[in-house]
């Protein structure tokens, strides 16, 4: 489990410090579990956040994974306090947009989730519905207790497939099995450009579809040819379409390259 940086604890620091009352900052540190670090000496709030923080700083630094799970709750906890309830909210400059940027450089992205609820006049408003921190790409964490943004993404946007190939191709590099790692890539490929074809009226007639599904959408003028077209398809010809598919079977081997 990677480390927070200082940057971003620092932060969190801060924008709680302006957020939360004493009383509020314990019940965060006890919710995150921080509690086993707070000083018992007398302290004031600015005392009880940085003896805190510091404390189990040091903890994770000695490579302590149940400090450093602690420590980024309580930076989750601290971006949903600060998070606009309404997403198009998010402005440049706000403590919540900075708490966003900083942990990139880290390697985690801060993704706000919003759901639809019906408003006044009956129209839609997307509201607040939680904060999660994800790895940007962590490809030793074990991938059913952790998920990276793009796994996230591919979980909303409900491509399944992808999703499977990603992680298998993820486990497949960890375990240096790169002609593997390159033919889950592929397939994962494969899933998301038929799966935007077809959401656009393409029908895959077989698998292995996904240089059809890319001509699909250049020529009907979704994928510019100058504007990421001739990209995404050189793309596909550097893959080429010789090799494994969405839940087929690799040629010469058993079962499927990607398990739907």
């Amino acid at each position: 489990m990677k480390l927070l940086s200082s940057p971003v604890i620092g932060h969190a620091t801060e924008i709680a410090k302006d957020l939360f009352s004493k009383a509020e900052l314990e019940s965060i540190f006890m919710r995150a579990g921080l509690d086993c670090f707070i000083p018992s000496d007398p302290y004031s709030k600015a005392e009880l956040l940085v003896r805190t923080v510091r404390d189990a700083q040091r903890r994770a630094a000695d490579a302590d994974l149940k400090a450093r799970k602690a420590l980024r709750e309580f930076v989750r906890l601290i971006a949903e306090r600060s998070a606009p309830s309404a997403q198009e909210d998010v402005r440049a400059g706000t403590p919540f947009w900075q708490l966003w940027e900083v942990p990139r450089a880290d390697g985690f992205d801060l993704v706000a989730e919003y759901e639809t609820s019906e408003g006044m006049w009956d129209m839609p408003e997307a509201n607040l519905a939680g904060i999660r921190l994800l790895p940007l790409d962590e490809p030793r964490a074990p991938l059913s207790d952790e998920i990276t943004a793009l796994e996230h993404d591919f979980d909303r946007l409900g491509l399944t497939v992808a999703r499977n190939c990603y992680r298998q191709a993820v486990d497949s590099l960890v375990e240096q099995r790169f002609e593997a790692a390159n033919g889950q890539l592929r397939a994962m490929f494969e899933a998301v450009v038929v799966h935007a074809a077809t959401a656009h009226g393409f029908t895959a007639a077989q698998q292995g579809a996904g240089g059809q599904a890319i001509t699909f959408l250049i020529d009907q003028g979704l994928l510019p040819e100058r504007n990421g077209g001739n990209f995404v398809r050189g793309l596909w010809q550097i893959t080429h379409t010789n090799g494994p598919h969405p839940g087929t079977p690799a040629p010469g081997r058993r079962g499927s390259v990607c398990r739907r």
